[in-house]
């Protein structure tokens, strides 16, 4: 990857498609935005590699992140799909757990599940707790079984049997056979995604993998064939857990990069905390479709090995995001006399009233731009706005309530706010995080235009806009490694531990992970293992990941003190107290393999940045606040002056987004090129 001459990132959103480059012969850095292009997408990636100078006769190395097959899941768009199990188990998925997540919401229900029970057939198999095989499946009843599948006209097959992750050889088995019979038709086993116990969870997980991954593969195929037409480039595809991988390599396994989008905005905050030495940031990007809230604790990203998507347990690695309906094409809507807004959004087409593309419904960008925030007649890109058709539409909304418009662009931003403050209330409070003791990083083409509002519900004093905020995702992704992770369940009690035999499995894991690396195109000597343990007291039914230094398993005498000493400091932060008499019992065990191909932040931050298409300079206007028309100074950003205090209120101005500094607050340019808000108390 370090020979390519340039690297690109890029993000689609649901309205647009954002790219980052740095060219490493100029040692320039730039960005693009465009407008996507649904339903397909992939057109707005070859019309921002248009716009970039990306053509046949350069070098790139394009990291990329999409929502693709995620908004195919939630909106259960994915692919018809049957489910293969162990005899008996039919039920295993339909049944689910027998918790209730609300217990006392009368009116809750469980999703849909995503295969019907007449898409669930059996096989005569079974393999023991322990591994051993007691009933391997018979050849024949499985090619019976593909005849109906394909008979059934089904687009994907996911397998799970019970015990699988313990020794998958009869699943392994099957998928074979049925590959053979069904061509052209995706077979996703479970032990190729996910080799961790709870046979409902394991089970639901390849059922997603499955539903999502023909609509990725689809999208792959389709850009993958587009730029072998464009430039001479290598694409890879962010994951869930942070890390790249090939793109190539990605369409069987959508469920490793179901987050791919937003994660870039993650890896980007955690790459900002390190350089600008801010260890605690809420990472927050405002697109025109959603938001999204993340956390970077004590500089790293905060990654959960199972949680929960559209309702449906996940078992694989993902940096923890909370994304709600929220946008800068979220519409406002009249619930019964209520002020609603969102999830719904205007999209890309027709797209805010403003857009002049034949929306009607009021959204939030149009309550901006109604209020003064963003200037009649501003660009992006090749869009232009209208302040006359979000005022009309606004106009015509609020009559419904007897408001003016005004005040209903006030009502439409303060609830949306709200709105957005609640989903990190979500990720900081709700699990006993103070959000006052972080910085809020604000980005997305819509994020840095409501971040101070959000920061002053949560009482948050400093806000950072880093530089391209509007394209950070995809600042990001520059600067994403390739990794791969490995999990395997164990149930083995911590005084029972084989330590050597352990250590030999990790080692043989490491060797197989590192061998793909390198085919990747990854150095052996920037390849960087990381081993961990999910530790629990004995009869606990959740564990707490604890690193291993791999040095451990050679000290024989001091190494279940420190295993113990690791957890429990651990258990301690969380549940703020021990169980010194409680044996401990490792779960699973777990290897992540890191190629540190990506670009420093320290270089993409130092490096030159494109010169921007000439602008208005500082000008006056009026801007209103709280339903107060004041006086507000317009500024590029490219002409403030780091170290100099801007006072509020005043918009600054960049090529991919606005930020606005309300009353009460102030803005500076820090010495590494971030736009710092700083909350300095009521106005006068």
């Amino acid at each position: 990857m370090r020979t390519s001459k340039a690297y690109v990132g890029i993000d689609v959103g649901g309205t647009f498609t954002d790219l980052a480059m740095f060219d490493s012969a100029s040692r320039q850095f730039s960005t693009v935005k465009v407008p996507s292009s649904p339903p397909l997408f992939w057109p707005s990636v070859i019309d921002a590699l248009d716009k970039a100078g990306i053509d046949s006769e350069r070098d790139a190395t394009i990291l990329h992140g999409t929502t693709v097959h995620l908004n195919a899941f939630l909106e259960r768009k994915g692919a018809r799909m049957a489910l293969v199990t162990t005899g008996g188990f039919r039920d295993v998925y339909e049944m689910r757990r027998g918790n209730r997540p609300t217990p006392y919401d009368m009116h809750f229900r469980y999703p849909t599940p995503l295969v019907a029970r007449r898409d669930i057939f059996e096989v005569a198999e079974r393999v023991a707790a322990d591994g051993s095989v007691l009933t391997t499946p018979e050849a024949n009843e499985v090619r019976a079984l593909a005849t109906q599948l394909r008979e059934g006209e089904y687009e994907a097959v996911a397998i799970c049997f019970l015990h699988s992750y313990r020794n998958p050889a009869n699943e392994a088995a099957v998928a074979d056979l049925l590959r053979a019979e069904l061509p052209g038709i995706l077979v996703a086993p479970s032990h190729e995604v996910c080799r961790e116990w709870r046979e409902y969870e394991r089970t639901s997980t390849a059922v997603i993998n499955a539903y999502a991954s023909p609509v990725l593969k689809r999208y792959l195929t389709d850009l993958l064939g587009a730029l072998e037409q464009k430039a001479q480039s290598k694409l890879f595809l962010l994951q869930s857990n942070g890390g790249l991988m090939r793109a190539d390599e990605a369409g069987d396994r959508g469920i490793l990069s179901l987050l791919s989008g937003p994660v870039g905005g993650n890896v980007a905050g955690r790459a900002l905390s390190q350089v600008a030495n801010m260890p605690n940031l809420i990472c927050i990007d405002m697109g025109g479709t959603s938001f999204e809230a993340s956390l970077v604790i004590d500089g790293e990203s905060v990654v959960r090995n199972e949680r929960e998507v559209g309702g449906f347990p996940i078992l694989a690695p993902m940096v923890d995001i909370h994304t709600i309906g929220a946008g800068g094409g979220s519409i406002a809507w009249n619930d019964s006399g209520a002020l609603r807004v969102g999830p719904q959004s205007a999209g890309a087409r027709p797209g805010p009233a403003c857009y002049g593309h034949g929306g009607v419904q009021p959204t939030v960008t149009d309550a901006n731009i109604a209020l003064g925030r963003l200037e009649d007649g501003c660009a992006f890109g090749d869009l232009k706005l209208n302040a006359g058709l979000a005022r009309d539409a606004i106009a015509n909304f609020a009559d419904n309530f007897g408001l003016s418009g005004d005040a209903m662009a006030q009502g439409i931003l303060d609830v949306i706010n709200e709105q957005m403050a609640n989903a990190i209330r979500t990720i900081t409070v709700r699990r006993g995080i103070d959000p006052r003791s972080f910085a809020l990083v604000a980005y997305g083409g819509a994020g840095p235009m409501h971040a101070a509002d959000i920061a002053r519900l949560l009482g948050i004093d400093t806000i950072v806009v880093p530089r391209a905020a509007g394209a950070f995702s995809a600042w990001g992704m520059l600067q994403s490694d390739l990794v791969h992770d490995r999990a395997e369940t164990i149930l083995a009690p911590a005084a029972e531990l084989g330590w050597a035999a352990l250590d030999a499995r990790f080692v043989a894991m490491e060797a197989e992970l590192a061998a793909t690396l390198v085919e990747e195109g990854v150095p052996q000597d920037r390849i960087v293992f990381t081993r961990s343990f999910d530790v629990r007291y004995l009869g606990q039914e959740q564990g707490i990941g604890v690193r291993i230094d791999p040095a451990v398993f050679a000290d024989e005498a001091g190494r279940d003190a420190t295993l113990r000493a690791d957890f429990e400091r651990s258990y301690a932060e969380i549940f703020g107290h021990i169980n010194d008499d409680e044996a401990l019992e490792i779960a699973t065990v777990r290897l992540r393999a890191s190629g540190q191909t990506g670009l420093d932040a320290q270089t993409l931050i130092m490096a030159e940045s494109a010169p921007e298409a000439a602008g208005k300079g500082p000008r006056m206007a009026k801007v209103r606040f709280d339903g107060e028309g004041r006086d507000t100074q317009f500024l590029p950003r490219a002409n403030m002056v780091p170290g100099a205090r801007v006072p509020g209120p005043c918009v600054v101005e960049e090529t991919t987004c606005t930020t606005i500094v309300p009353p009460g607050f102030s803005a500076t340019i820090d010495p590494i090129g971030n736009l710092i808000l700083t909350f300095e108390g009521a106005a006068a």
